[in-house]
């Protein structure tokens, strides 16, 4: 486990930002076979330009409790790659999130227009393994079957 103090933005990218600490824990997950691909549309007209990220909302994405998303990462666009969506503050993987908006990084002056496909991200079924975190297992049985 360690501290942590957790920076997000509350409503949107750019938007007021909030802090929060805790404690996190590292753990594992398996992930399912099944996975679901998930469209990125561009849900406003934005002029991009090059080397500068900028904000774009999107169609809302669901993204179901106990799922992952990761990134396909083949150019949608041909002004930019997504770099993150933001489903807002902190979240647990247990709970339904939604993507609402993108952070975009142009590689080209232009207009991205509603409706543009921007990206696409595979959405997975994943299962937390919830387990001794690496090396603490070991110290456990150590400490309790001394010699």
């Amino acid at each position: 486990m360690v501290k942590i103090r957790y920076v997000y933005w509350e409503d949107e990218i750019g938007g007021k930002t909030c802090e929060l600490e805790t404690i996190a824990y590292r753990y594992g997950y398996s992930v399912g076979p099944h996975g679901e691909w998930e469209m990125l549309i561009a849900r406003e007209d934005k002029d991009v330009q090059k080397d500068k990220t900028v904000a774009i909302k999107i169609e809302q994405v669901e993204i179901p409790e106990k799922s992952i998303v990761l990134p396909c990462p083949t150019l949608r666009h041909a002004l930019g790659v997504v770099l993150a969506g933001a489903p807002g503050g902190p979240m647990a993987v247990e709970t339904r999130r939604f993507l609402k908006e993108v952070v975009f990084l142009p590689i080209k002056d232009g207009t991205v227009h509603k409706g543009d496909l921007l990206s696409v991200v595979n959405v997975f079924h994943a299962a937390p393994e919830r387990r001794f975190a690496r090396g603490a297992a070991e110290k456990w049985l150590q400490e309790r079957y001394r010699y």
